[in-house]
């Protein structure tokens, strides 16, 4: 899995470069939009933009959070990753919100002329960059909760940049038929289908930093990994089953262990060794463990 330090330099190369890419995609959305007076690509535009904000304020915050402890703040300053991660789901949110009161004001107006074969190609061009920035920053580290936010964001971009040329493509059909007063709609149709495709992406983004800032606990592939720590530690020393809790905020994995041993048959040494052995095995994940780990005589001190 490698270590934290090599997943926080993979981190911020990879969210440099997708600060770069959706900062070129905002101006070319925001320039596109308004030549051709779409509402659906200066809607693109506009949650480009958002993203880059989003982007260089992710870089910023995983510089902080590796920063470690200090004097006022102890325990470092992880937790800002949910908080950055929920300030991402709210703005998201509220984009689409908007953009789709809009749509349906203009709808209810009467709609909008909009060429089709502009909002092929920028759909397309859009699509593309998104695709293959969606699949670097997925690939990078999946251990990564701010990657996994931007990979969800570039995702959905995708989808929704090929959302605008399918319906490009389906106004231009009308166009030639019977219906073609409908493609005045289209353009605001294809905003408010966009918006409905584009909804779990903020949620998803504000779940997963709730369950954080609420100290809930870590993804299952990580619960195994530390089940893995356990079993070898009981196997090595003969101890029992502990009662187990773990959190992950950011990048701190949080582990509390008590195993229930016989009376007098453990020192401070033996604990010790426990201790070192636990977080040998757990070295090689991309996380900083803080590991409490106690061997105890008393049911009544188990956690």
């Amino acid at each position: 899995m490698g270590t934290k330090e090599d997943s926080a330099t993979r981190e911020r190369k990879a969210l440099r470069y997708s600060l770069v890419v959706a900062t070129a995609l905002a101006v070319l959305a925001a320039f596109w939009g308004w030549i051709s007076q779409s509402q659906v690509i200066l809607l693109d535009g506009v949650y480009a933009l958002i993203g880059m904000v989003l982007t260089a304020l992710s870089l910023r915050v995983s510089r902080i959070a590796d920063s470690g402890p200090t004097a006022r703040f102890p325990f470092g300053k992880e937790a800002l990753i949910p908080v950055v991660i929920a300030v991402q789901g709210m703005a998201l949110l509220a984009t689409l919100a908007y953009a789709a009161v809009e749509a349906v004001r203009v709808i209810l107006a009467g709609g909008a002329d909009v060429t089709a074969g502009s909002l092929v190609a920028y759909g397309a061009v859009s699509a593309v960059v998104s695709i293959i920035i969606w699949r670097y920053v997925g690939q990078v580290d999946r251990t990564s909760d701010l990657l996994v936010a931007e990979a969800r964001q570039w995702g959905a971009s995708a989808a929704f940049s090929a959302l605008v040329a399918v319906g490009a493509v389906v106004a231009m059909i009308l166009g030639r038929t019977d219906f073609s007063d409908a493609d005045r709609y289209v353009d605001s149709v294809l905003v408010l289908l966009g918006c409905a495709l584009l909804v779990p992406q903020p949620y998803a983004l504000l779940r997963t930093a709730l369950i954080e800032l609420l100290e809930g606990a870590p993804g299952e592939i990580v619960q195994a990994r530390v089940h893995e720590a356990i079993t070898a530690v009981r196997d090595e020393f003969g101890l029992d089953e502990p009662t187990l809790t773990m959190s992950k905020v950011g990048r701190k994995l949080y582990i509390e262990a008590t195993f229930m041993v016989a009376p007098h048959s453990w020192d401070i040494d033996g604990e010790d060794a426990v201790r070192r052995s636990f977080a040998n095995s757990l070295a090689d994940l991309p996380y900083e463990p803080w590991l409490n780990i106690e061997l105890t005589t008393d049911p009544a001190l188990m956690l």
